[in-house]
């Protein structure tokens, strides 16, 4: 044994030997540039002291090859870094390290890689995370409507709208057919007022009889002298209110002295009262702005309280009408009314507008806005209240995350990326819907209070004002975390196409937009020229453009059109029909669909290994939850056999008809160990077991372990000969 260490070595000294004359031949075919970058190199290790210029005194060669050029660049870049840390010692010395940061506010990324497993472990928590987040903001969002809203409104508008209340034989009043001032005194006298207080009644007891008191614990149990088709609360008595311009001069006074303009700002008129009504003025009034068909109306104006007495009411409206409370003056009337419905906890606002245009016809409108009772911090469902409070605290993980993104990224840099510019839109909407919740529980109060207090008006208006303005937060954030959800679409091949063909072709698709857009302002205006008095599809530019749009789709009434013009209208059909459906979109489909075929077959876009990782996960986790389950089990059945006894070793051979199934798998445990055959003395010894009388257990198996080596390597040198005959054969045979 130890013989065969002198051998050993030999033969890997040689091997060594052999592997140095060849690096050496190797070294001397090389180019002389890269001999003299050598002797740079050694100059340098070999003079230090002596400072940079030394090093600067060498110049490289005029001519290089790319590849001995690209090494002199690298060794120059290496030698200026040696200057700059020679130069200034300790202006570069090494930094302390910055702490770890921990894996859940580690930095952002802009985009979700599967490729290796510790991405992909990464980004499956980060999925996981968010789509918690998302079913919680889904969740929470949809608790901003109810759909008893609905049915409210509805109900609401079939009584006060919709419906038709004869007043005389073959004559009936609603509020849809009102075309004149005196047809909205018939609607106020007829329809309105026996609609209101023909479904009004105290609270009875339907056993006893009796009106209970105002007395009570809750607030909304005081209020209930007034009811509304018997389970809605009526919040105060209803209120008429008139908006008015200020006379002029007219320009031609053929028959008219003054003349009144459209509404606006600048000619309202302010004056303190108008034929015995106060003005008030929006913030009086606690009124809000509102839109109508022709007009913004941000003001207060002339209000006349109505109560709930019907009688006195009729006598109200009948003096208004008797004294011309109405006139050339008037621009909007309106009456309004708040209901509260005790078993859904919804508040309704009701107005019922008659805009007076400058023409003197009325244009009834209708606006009905529900708002609920409840907040995030007074709902009664426990369940609802633990749905805010794991949303908020969310809420503050991802405020977390997006702090330190931003610390660690920088301000420039963290919003150069849409995700994260995402992120930064979503958390303050969050933040204002709990300032609003906060505002809101307050408001609620406060119009109870005032509710309890007094028996006037009680306007909701900022209210459902602001309530809009939260359902509309509300919806955009909803929006917004649904698209976020584009940020994980890379875990299939075929979504990263589609967001790919996306912004390859957004230029394209700019300018064709500024082309598409052209020709659609130009024929919305001129269907506005040509149309605009007679077709009610094209009577502002507004109106126009979006009626463009319902042509594209088919939603259009030809008809008119034609009685407007035969001729004219049926070339502008047929022109924009041709221009915009057959020729822009096609152009539209054509850049989509050649930026899809370019990336399509492109070889850039690869299949993540999200599929294959996430069935690794969920096999290991299969064999686990077996293993554990079925560990018990095979710890009895093991027991069980070490019980039995043991069967002798020499056992009859199995018939070969006998399935092996069906064997007894105990007794294999039990069956002596296959020998291992024709193998060599060193083999031999090297598979023996060890000897118990062995000093240095290390020594032994590394002598078996060299002798068995030896062997190998005489058996490879014997064989050597054949080797090079049969591979001089082959290479023979093919040079011929």
């Amino acid at each position: 044994m130890e013989q065969s260490r002198p051998r050993l070595l030999s033969v890997v000294r040689s091997f060594s030997l052999e592997m140095d004359t060849q690096e050496q031949a190797a070294e001397e075919q090389r180019q002389p540039t890269q001999s003299s970058a050598a002797s740079i190199g050694g100059q340098i290790s070999q003079a230090p002291s002596q400072g940079i210029n030394a090093m600067e005194t060498v110049t490289p060669p005029a001519a290089e090859e790319p590849q001995v050029e690209a090494a002199r660049r690298k060794k120059k870049g290496k030698l200026e870094g040696l200057k700059i840390a020679l130069g200034h010692p300790r202006q570069y010395r090494w930094r302390r390290k910055p702490p770890k940061v921990p894996k859940a506010l580690k930095k952002k990324t802009t985009q979700v890689l599967y490729t290796t497993d510790e991405q992909m472990r990464a980004a499956l928590w980060e999925f996981l995370v968010f789509i918690v987040f998302l079913t919680l903001t889904s969740l929470i969002t949809l608790t901003v409507r109810s759909p008893y809203m609905f049915y409210f409104n509805d109900t609401t508008k079939k009584l006060f709208v919709t419906r038709r209340i004869v007043v005389a034989p073959s004559i009936t009043n609603c509020f849809e057919n009102i075309i004149q001032v005196a047809d909205w005194y018939d609607y106020l006298i007829y329809n309105f007022l026996i609609t209101l207080h023909g479904d009004m009644t105290a609270e009875e007891d339907e056993d006893e009889g009796t009106t209970h008191s105002l007395g009570g614990s809750d607030p909304i149990e005081k209020l209930r002298a007034r009811r509304f088709m018997y389970e809605n609360l009526l919040l105060g008595p209803p209120r008429l209110r008139q908006i008015r311009v200020s006379k002029q001069r007219c320009h031609m006074g053929w028959h008219f002295d003054f003349c009144y303009d459209d509404y606006s700002p600048g000619v309202e008129e302010r004056n303190e009262s108008h034929k015995g009504s106060e003005y008030r003025s929006m913030r009086e009034a606690e009124a809000t702005p509102f839109w109508t068909l022709l007009a913004y109306y941000s003001t207060g104006g002339y209000i006349v309280d109505l109560t709930y007495d019907k009688e006195v009411n009729l006598r109200k409206i009948h003096q208004l009408k008797t004294i011309h409370w109405l006139d050339r003056s008037s621009r909007l009337c309106l009456v309004e009314f708040n209901l509260f419905n005790e078993n859904t906890d919804i508040f309704q606002s009701v107005k019922l507008i008659a805009e007076i245009p400058a023409s003197g016809v009325v244009l009834p409108q209708a606006r009905l806005q529900t708002v609920k009772k409840y907040s995030f911090f007074t709902d009664p469902d426990p369940k609802q209240t633990l749905l805010y409070i794991a949303w908020y605290l969310m809420i503050v993980y991802y405020t977390v995350i997006e702090i330190n993104a931003l610390r660690l990224s920088g301000f420039r840099a963290h919003f150069k990326s849409f995700p994260n510019i995402l992120g930064c839109f979503l958390l303050p909407i969050c933040y204002l819907a709990l300032a609003y919740n906060i505002w809101h529980t307050v408001e609620v109060e406060s119009l109870v209070g005032k509710a309890q207090r007094k028996e006037v008006y009680q306007s909701i208006d900022v209210l459902c004002f602001v309530n809009i303005i939260y359902v509309n937060m509300m919806a955009i954030l909803a929006f917004l975390v649904w698209i976020k959800l584009f940020k994980f679409i890379s875990l299939n091949k075929t979504l990263v196409e589609w967001t790919t063909t996306l912004s390859r072709c957004s230029k394209d698709l700019a300018g064709f937009s500024l082309m598409f857009g052209i020709v659609f302002v130009i024929y919305a205006r001129l269907g506005l020229l040509l149309f605009g008095g007679n077709h009610p599809d094209f009577y502002s530019i507004v109106i126009s453009m979006l009626t463009m749009i319902r042509m594209i789709l088919g939603d259009f009434r030809y008809n008119l059109i034609q009685e407007s013009d035969r001729l004219i209208g049926s070339i502008y059909f047929i022109t924009y029909i041709l221009l915009v459906f057959f020729i822009l979109l096609n152009i539209f489909l054509a850049i989509i669909m050649e930026s899809y075929s370019a990336v399509k077959s492109g070889t850039d876009i690869q299949g993540s290994q999200l599929a294959s990782f996430v069935y690794r996960k969920f096999t290991g986790a299969v064999y686990w939850i077996y293993y554990r389950l079925w560990k018990h089990r095979a710890k009895t059945v093991k027991a069980r056999l070490a019980r039995l006894k043991p069967f002798p070793t020499k056992k009859p051979r199995p018939s070969p008809f006998r399935k092996r199934a069906d064997q007894d798998n105990a007794t294999a445990e039990f069956e002596e160990p296959a020998k291992r055959r024709n193998l060599t003395a060193a083999e031999t010894l090297y598979f023996h077991a060890m000897p118990k009388d062995t000093q240095n257990r290390k020594t032994f198996r590394v002598n078996q372990r060299i002798t068995l080596l030896e062997e190998m390597l005489d058996k490879l040198v014997a064989n050597m000969a054949d080797i090079t005959k049969s591979l001089d054969r082959v290479y023979g045979e093919s040079a011929q």
